[in-house]
């Protein structure tokens, strides 16, 4: 049986509209940018390659659900397994991090 594209999309929007959008990404500020020492634009790029990269294969973690001191270990570990540069896991990790402590 092949659904017609208008029955799909109505599918696709009806199921998107089931998504817990209580649950998000903070953006990065100016105000997470100055308490963590990061610029803004770094905090920016983690930011998007979190948004990317992360929800690729699993609903990706909010910052504020893992300690500091695990994100160390996870990043790195998923990094790897994403196929993202060195530069990017590093702005990825500021980024959850300064998420962390607003």
């Amino acid at each position: 049986m092949r659904l017609k594209p208008i029955v799909l999309f109505g599918f696709v929007v009806m199921v998107a509209g089931c998504a817990d959008v209580s649950k998000q990404a903070p953006a990065p500020t100016q105000a997470m940018a100055e308490a963590s020492g990061k610029g803004l634009d770094r905090l920016q790029r983690g930011h998007s390659v979190y948004l990317l990269k992360c929800g690729e294969c699993h609903e990706a973690m909010m910052p504020d659900d893992v300690s500091k001191d695990d994100w160390h270990v996870v990043v790195p570990g998923m990094a790897w397994n994403a196929g993202i540069s060195e530069a990017e896991e590093e702005a990825v990790l500021d980024y959850i991090l300064a998420a962390k402590s607003r």
